[in-house]
């Protein structure tokens, strides 16, 4: 995995020195940006070290001169077990099965300055992130866990957290190819407790202005 974010960030590093310097803004300001993302979703698992899957998504980037509006929908694809805690089986824990992570995020993003048709942005918001299925898996003892532990395993299947994101667009004419890095804080009340760390690269397109005329 580590091989491959370094292919992207090469291949970005490629593009940005050969970048034409005569893009012009206006391709970028005022404009109404749709687009298609691939990457890595990284995150610790509780006594099994760190898990990079595969993340997909599409976004909506909406610009001005300085700021925009960013909006995304992502979809992690895996299959991890975890170990919960559980008092009433005899090993103290159960495993838990969950299958892939969807998120829904919105940020405020800022376009300091551009390098010609190249514009880095940071950006801050909030994003919603859900696990798939939770399958529970009986101990080797053949307890069955009771209803708390299923309600407690449901409530940390969800979150919702403050986000941080920065990234560099590479504009040429309408088109544009981009490649961001958003992190998510940890939480102890989410099965995945880690920080949450999802680099993507892909494409945008200016499909018009953003401003009503």
């Amino acid at each position: 995995m580590q091989k491959l974010r370094a292919v992207a960030v090469a291949l970005v590093a490629t593009v940005v020195v050969s970048a034409s310097a005569h893009a012009q803004n206006r391709n970028f300001d005022n404009s109404w940006f749709w687009g298609f993302k691939a990457g890595l979703n990284t995150f610790s698992v509780p006594n099994k070290g760190n898990r990079s899957t595969a993340d997909l998504g599409i976004d909506w980037l909406i610009t001005r001169t300085k700021g925009g509006l960013y909006v995304s929908a992502n979809q992690s694809v895996f299959q991890q077990d975890l170990d919960f805690a559980d008092p009433a089986s005899k090993t103290g824990q159960r495993t838990v099965r969950v299958n892939d992570m969807r998120r829904l995020s919105l940020a405020g993003v800022a376009f300091p300055k551009h390098f010609g048709g190249i514009t880095p942005y940071a950006g801050l918001g909030f994003t919603i992130v859900v696990l798939g299925d939770a399958r529970i898996f009986v101990d080797s003892t053949n307890t069955f866990p009771d209803n708390s532990f299923f309600d407690a395993v449901e409530s940390e299947r969800s979150r919702s957290s403050v986000l941080g994101m920065a990234g560099v667009q590479i504009q040429t004419r309408r088109a544009a190819i981009f490649a961001q890095e958003t992190m998510i804080p940890s939480n102890n009340r989410f099965l995945f407790s880690s920080v949450l760390s999802f680099f993507e690269f892909g494409v945008r397109y200016n499909f018009g202005s953003s401003i009503d005329q």
